[in-house]
């Protein structure tokens, strides 16, 4: 087994277990929904049913816990045995319950978040298809580490577009926003703050659009990786998305491999 060979197993890896770690964490949120998703809830059957076509058997109040359940098994298995057949089958186990659980709330649950994680799983099936060329499980993980560029760049030029990013405005906004709950002490609206927070505004622009030029060297695919964690652990400390913490960390391993394979 060359280097490449060896990282690319070491990346499916560490991916393999990110992923079952969030993967579990969403199951036992849900779970904890338990009285939203019963037929007295605000996320009742009878109430979303009409949308769920094939799939309605498996989304009912009792059904869905059992699919919840099974995902929390699927992420065991996923992180005990990766990178191998059963890895290969747990992950595809999980990228369907995904699937079920964006039908049955007829969207993502939280977001961009979700879609990320269904991204790395299915690439990671890929990942870890067996009696395929390596160029096949190469394709998986460099699948997941596009996506996860192209989800940095078009986040930053959208916000590059707005000229209340630039000024720091837009994050004063969402700081300002009730349903996050942002702590009090956290600097949003004095004039003294509004430095601080256009600084913070233009670094994660500069952040995000640079993200291509990971691939393009080790060391600035490092300092993007522990850029993107503080960043995603930040979100989740000030605005509760841990989800968005999960899933990308899953994802990041994958700009590792890919900046080796592409130098």
């Amino acid at each position: 087994m060359n280097n490449l060979s060896a990282l690319l197993a070491t990346t499916v890896v560490w991916m393999c277990r990110a992923a079952a770690v969030a993967a579990a964490i969403n199951a036992l949120e849900l779970l904890a929904m338990h009285r939203a998703l019963s037929d007295r809830g605000i996320w009742r059957a009878p109430l979303l049913a009409a949308s769920w076509g094939v799939w309605r058997r498996l989304l009912g109040a009792r059904a869905f816990r059992a699919v919840l359940l099974s995902q929390l098994m699927l992420a065991a298995a996923m992180a005990a045995v990766p990178g191998t057949t059963t890895g290969c089958l747990a992950a595809a186990g999980l990228a369907f319950t995904a699937y079920l659980s964006a039908v049955r709330f007829r969207g993502n649950v939280n977001g961009g978040s979700d879609a990320m994680l269904f991204t790395v799983l299915a690439g990671l099936t890929v990942a870890q298809l067996p009696h395929v060329p390596g160029v096949v499980h190469e394709g998986g993980v460099l699948y997941i580490a596009m996506q996860l560029t192209l989800s940095y760049v078009r986040a930053g030029l959208v916000k590059a577009k707005e000229r209340s990013w630039w000024s720091g405005r837009a994050l004063a906004g969402f700081l300002a926003l009730p349903a996050y709950g942002v702590p009090a002490w956290v600097p949003r609206r004095k004039p003294e703050h509004q430095r601080l927070l256009r600084v913070a505004s233009v670094g994660v622009i500069g952040f995000e659009c640079l993200a291509p030029l990971a691939w393009l060297d080790p060391l600035a695919c490092l300092v993007l990786m522990a850029v993107a964690v503080a960043f995603h652990a930040t979100t989740a400390a000030l605005f509760g998305l841990n989800r968005f913490l999960l899933a990308w960390t899953a994802a990041l391993p994958a700009l590792w491999y890919a900046v080796h394979r592409v130098g």
